[in-house]
């Protein structure tokens, strides 16, 4: 039977570690979320851009003027849509840059040592007591 003293502080520590994967992991999923967003949001502008240009250059915005969008006004949300994806896309690509590639190194060593500590919990909790 393992001895109560070192098992209650190893459980503890299990505990703690635990506890601190998840909120790394989490901080570390959060980034890599809005990241993933920003570049989404990005391409999706992008299209939407390029589909409106492709109106404007085709002469085929006899279905915008239906809608009451003229040949300037869709101009210029061509032109809009175009900024904001680019600034989306630029976004992406600075967070990407700017991450911090020691948050994932820390988390993939917690995680080794969190296993580390499951397996020694183990090995001891089988090994016949005296």
């Amino acid at each position: 039977m393992p001895d109560p003293e070192t098992v209650e502080p190893r459980d503890a520590q299990l505990e703690k570690l635990r506890s601190s994967i998840n909120d790394l992991g989490h901080e570390v999923d959060s980034y890599k979320a809005r990241t993933a967003a920003a570049l989404g949001g990005g391409v999706f502008l992008l299209l939407l851009a390029a589909g409106a240009a492709y109106d404007l250059v085709a002469h085929k915005s006899a279905s915008w003027l239906m809608l009451g969008v003229t040949r300037d006004t869709l101009a210029w949300i061509a032109y809009g849509l175009g900024s904001c994806a680019i600034i989306l896309m630029l976004l992406a690509l600075v967070r990407i840059r700017r991450r911090d590639v020691n948050l994932d190194a820390r988390l993939d060593q917690m995680e080794r040592e969190y296993a580390e500590m499951l397996e020694l919990r183990d090995i001891n909790s089988r090994s016949p007591s005296a």
